[in-house]
């Protein structure tokens, strides 16, 4: 499946806080082992923290703003189990549509993996909803499902799916990846005695001793002293029971304190009251994943997010559809606002007609209707029915009755409709609330509220429904690639600001300002969208272009095509050179399997008084069993992580086998050591592939198949034109930039720029480049112009921030200059660095380029340089830039 670049992105952190993670475990379970030869006790420390801290010392986590309005970091909330442990626990922060669930399936196999070195065991995955429940199971529960397939890869092909009431055995644990969904309600111990999991059951008896054996319920008790008990005595004298003795209950709560599940928590926010807490943390889980749009940043439970994810990157992902129209009907009535309603959605299947027939690609406009009353006894003329609007979209606007469906807690209309498939004919989907979370249709485009009363609050609860992009593609037909919401007789900027709220409760606040609105019986004025034009001295300026990194293709007119990774890099690399070259020095652990016997039994005291005795535990090697043997098909598929290729993984994965076998390695150390081994494969492997890659990339350079440049050509994407006027999205509270002593900017390519969106960085930049004497014009480039970008040696493409417009006063020539700033808690990271030598590498080139004539006037005919400046030494950095 492929991943998007922030996919990709949230992964690489999460890679390097687990790997933080698995190193500070180890120190301090070393630390333990070695006080206790000592003879002498140790409590383990509280090695998550101590990560957490390490990565603020770092700079990799985003700071918060405190009460003052001053950047700081969040402090670390530490959560203990039912035995006092740390557990280790983060979030994810992902808006609503960006892949909380492929993401949660991912994290699942790189901790089971690479933390834990374990492919079985039991993950608790907790939903908040019935709706999210049903959508994640099937999800899970289809094998053929991706997600599913990421799990198996995980378990080497060995997953169990469970849901709460589903007996298994110890056996189903130890052997396979046990995946059990649950609802948060159900774990909730609020009233834990009338709920099931936590009663005596019969179903989990191969976890617990028997119930009259005193002596090995007193030893599990005293493992796990937080099990949940039955007190005999309550069951009467019992022959050999002695009052007061107990048994541990067979229950489903106790087999998770036992098992210590990996815990993920969807929708994380939902999860922060003390109850839900306390006991997602009592059944020692040995990993917690939370997974959230709107994570708590403030208060004592606030969660520890490790990577968020903003709602522009689902935008430049082509992920969601933006701008949102929102459009009101003045002085009106419902019936009204449902038949424009329905005169859109028939323009937007005209549209997604004409695209088909272009690209053959389908897509079919649905709407949704939200109404005030759906059940059958509450049909009142002061209030829209469902059935009313039924009857309406049939009776008065001819809609086919197959095309509408009624979903509401009680009625599911939609049934297992597959919504996205060309034989589905629903358009229509009328609703009160079932809706509001859990559904996802990429064809749903307008929203109808048609409850007056509560318009703000409907429109803030369902917005998130309408936001997502069909195929995450953009259609580049504008009326496509937006959503639209219809109300009547609202106060229109009340109605938007229900919007900005739905917006920043899908996790998207940063692009909330992309709303527009209109009166239905006016023309449409955009209240939230300026043009902004060059300024007036600007103007008469040629085109602007800059060049993109191209390909040479001899079967093109052109001669060259936009350069692609996948097809110029990938495509040429030598997988056949590929090995893993550290599997002569491969460090071996124990080459034994190891078992831990913990015996505990009673002895008499001096005054004949029975007590327990807890002896060390008792470390056993157990005979490798070789029927287990290498699952070689689950080794090969964790290493396509790196070798897309399972012809070449395989290569490899043998060769390297073959090497440790020669140098005597046993079947048993290979076993024993077969997830250590994966990981450092891959780590190997991909180091190498970064490396050839570059050189490719550098080779394709000097000898001319790539190249940045210009060319006279009428293929508008082999050339990037900077726009003569520039869309954007202003809101109320947004503010103009203005030079430090508030004047006027002077030197801005565009009459205004504002400042949202503007970190700390680039707006001293800006202030700086402003008032230089060689500064011609400069421009910030992100601003609406994400389309162009560089693309190199690795996957993802860079973006750059600013362009500079430099004269030479004494050539008569002018140059510009591409700049990219990082925040000094980005310096030495991998991605800094791959831009920085990136950026070089590209000055370099059009250096020679210029030197031969290839690069026109509009290009600036002094060149164009890269370059990147850092937080701490842009001041230095950027003079060479302006002054050359």
């Amino acid at each position: 499946m492929e991943l998007k670049d922030y996919q990709n992105g949230v992964l690489d952190k999460l890679d390097y806080y687990l790997k933080k993670l698995a190193d500070t475990k180890e120190e301090a379970e070393d630390f333990v082992a070695f006080q206790k030869m000592k003879g002498k006790e140790a409590r383990l420390t509280d090695y998550a923290k101590d990560t957490w801290e390490a990565l603020v010392q770092e700079r990799r986590i985003d700071l918060l703003k405190d009460k003052s309005g001053h950047l700081v970091p969040a402090p670390y909330v530490t959560r203990f189990d039912g035995l006092d442990r740390p557990i280790p626990n983060m979030c994810l922060k992902l808006p609503t549509g960006g892949g909380k669930t492929l993401l949660g399936v991912a994290a699942i196999e790189r901790v089971q993996t690479d933390l834990f070195a374990q492919q079985t065991g039991m993950v608790l995955w907790v939903v908040p909803s019935d709706t999210i429940y049903k959508q994640t199971w099937k999800q899970l529960a289809n094998r053929e499902h991706p997600y599913r397939q990421m799990l198996e890869r995980a378990s080497g092909g060995r997953v169990k799916m469970l849901e709460k009431n589903d007996a298994f055995t110890k056996r189903d644990t130890d052997e396979n990846l046990c995946v059990m969904l649950l609802m948060l309600q159900s774990s909730a111990r609020q009233s834990k005695e009338t709920l099931r999991m936590f009663r005596d059951s019969g179903r989990f008896t191969t976890f617990f001793p028997i119930e009259d054996d005193t002596t090995a319920n007193e030893a599990l008790l005293s493992r796990i002293r937080n099990l949940d008990c039955n007190d005999l005595s309550d069951y009467g004298w019992q022959e050999g029971i002695a009052p007061g003795s107990v048994s541990v209950k067979q229950s489903l709560g106790n087999v998770l304190r036992m098992v210590r599940p990996v815990i993920i928590v969807d929708e994380g926010h939902k999860a922060y009251s003390e109850t839900a807490r306390e006991t997602l943390c009592g059944f020692n889980p040995k990993f917690i994943l939370e997974l959230s749009a709107t994570p708590n940043a403030n208060g004592k439970h606030h969660s520890n997010v490790l990577v968020n994810v903003s709602g522009q990157a689902l935008k430049d992902e082509q992920m969601i559809k933006l701008p949102i129209n929102l459009i009101n009907e003045e002085k009106s009535e419902w019936k009204h606002t449902l038949a424009l309603a329905h005169a859109k959605l028939a323009e937007l299947e005209k549209d997604a007609g004409q695209l088909q027939n272009e690209t053959g690609r389908y897509i079919r406009p649905i709407m949704l209707i939200r109404v005030e009353r759906t059940g059958k006894d509450q049909r009142d003329s002061s209030f829209v029915h469902a059935e009313d609007a039924r009857e309406y979209l049939m009776d008065k606007l001819g809609v086919n009755e197959n095309e509408i469906r009624l979903k509401t807690s009680d009625k599911d209309e939609l049934g297992d409709d597959d919504l996205l498939s060309e034989m589905c004919p629903v358009k229509y989907i009328i609703t009160k609330d079932a809706l509001r979370e859990g559904w996802d249709c990429p064809f749903a485009y307008i929203l109808t509220v048609l409850s007056k009363m509560t318009a703000k609050t409907a429109i803030t609860q369902m917005i998130g429904r309408v936001l997502r992009q069909p195929h995450a593609r953009l259609t580049q037909k504008p009326s496509l690639d937006e959503c639209y919401v219809y109300t009547f007789d609202q106060d229109v900027m009340e109605a938007v600001a229900g919007v900005k709220q739905g917006l920043e409760e899908e996790g998207m606040g940063d692009v909330a300002n992309q709303v527009k609105a209109s009166e239905a019986n006016k023309p449409a004025t955009v209240v939230s969208k300026e043009t902004l034009l060059r300024r007036e001295r600007f103007r008469s300026l040629p085109k602007i272009f800059l060049p993109r990194v191209l390909h040479r293709d001899a079967g093109n007119k052109d001669g060259y095509r936009l350069f692609d990774y996948e097809r110029d890099v990938l495509g040429d690399l030598d997988w056949e050179s590929l090995s893993y070259l550290n599997a002569e020095n491969f460090q071996l652990v124990d080459d034994k399997l190891k078992r831990t016997i913990a015996r505990i039994d009673y002895k008499m005291s001096k005054d004949k008084q029975g007590e327990l005795d807890l002896a060390d535990p008792v470390h056993e090697n157990v005979e490798f069993d070789p029927s287990l043997g290498l699952d070689i098909s689950f080794m090969v598929r964790q290493l396509t992580d790196v070798i897309p290729n399972p012809w070449q993984a395989m290569r490899v994965l043998t060769h390297t086998l073959d090497t440790l076998r020669s140098n005597g390695v046993t079947e048993e150390a290979l076993f024993t050591n077969r997830l250590e081994l994966l990981k450092e494969i891959k780590r190997d492997i991909k180091q190498q592939v970064e490396e050839l890659s570059e050189q490719i990339f550098k080779s394709k350079l000097d000898n001319g198949d790539i190249s940045l440049r210009l060319l006279a050509s009428d293929n508008e994407k082999l050339n990037w034109e900077l726009a003569q006027t520039l869309e954007v999205n202003v809101s109320e509270h947004d503010q103009v930039l203005r030079r430090k002593d508030g004047s006027e900017l002077e030197k801005s390519l565009f009459e205004k720029v504002y400042q949202n969106g503007l970190n700390n960085l680039e707006r001293d930049t800006a202030w700086y480049l402003d008032k230089q004497e060689s500064v011609y014009w400069w421009h910030r480039i992100a601003v609406n112009q994400r389309e162009y970008s560089l693309q190199g040696w690795q996957k993802q493409k860079v973006y750059p921030d600013l362009l500079v417009c430099v004269e030479e006063p004494t050539f008569g020539t002018y140059r510009f200059s591409v700049l990219e700033t990082k925040g000094e808690h980005l310096k030495g990271n991998d991605d800094t660095e791959y831009k920085r030598r990136l950026f070089e590498l590209l000055t370099d080139h059009i250096r020679s380029a210029v030197d031969a004539g290839e690069m026109t006037l509009e290009a600036a005919s002094g060149g164009i340089s890269f370059r990147m400046l850092m937080e701490s030494s842009w001041t230095q950095e950027i003079v060479p830039e302006l002054t050359k």
